[in-house]
């Protein structure tokens, strides 16, 4: 999870732009936007956004988190996960490291897991959009599909501003 936030923050300047569309989540009272390639699906669910890679092989979700209760919306967050296909999670897995994006505090959190595809990676950055502020992305796939979308995903998180 470290090389992936070292990469993410490496990138920064090495990346071409991509066509893609800015999001404000939540719609109604945006707090931060993220920018999804066009290519992706993307729709509102409740105060946050999903998008699927073009060969549905990856899987985001961005949403607001309750300030002072992280814990409740990333299991509010993994229950929509396991809701979207048989997703099981291997809690022994559990990594956490904090780092930063943008210049924003961010907590990264991953789980080794299976849905029914087979194995998947489970990722959560908890970026901290503003004091009392946290914005939850999490995204879930196979290591494969990971490799191959990794600058995608990577583009996405450098693109999350403060609304």
């Amino acid at each position: 999870m470290q090389k992936f936030v070292v990469s993410v923050l490496l990138c920064a300047g090495s990346i071409a732009p991509a066509i893609s569309a800015t999001h404000k989540v939540p719609g109604n009272e945006p707090i931060a936007s993220i920018a999804i390639p066009d290519k992706w699906q993307t729709k509102e669910v409740g105060e946050g956004l999903q998008a699927t890679s073009p060969d549905d092989a990856v899987f985001v979700l961005v949403r607001p988190a309750e300030p002072g209760k992280i814990a409740e919306s990333m299991g509010e967050a993994m229950r929509y996960l396991r809701n979207q296909g048989g997703l099981t999670v291997n809690a022994d897995t559990r990594k956490n490291e904090a780092g930063k994006l943008n210049g924003m505090d961010v907590q990264n959190v991953s789980w080794q897991g299976t849905n029914i595809k087979g194995d998947v990676t489970i990722r959560f950055a908890i970026v901290s959009i503003a004091p009392n502020t946290p914005l939850l992305v999490a995204y879930w796939c196979s290591s494969e599909a990971e490799r191959k979308h990794r600058n995608e995903l990577k583009r996405m998180l450098q693109s999350i501003e403060k609304s």
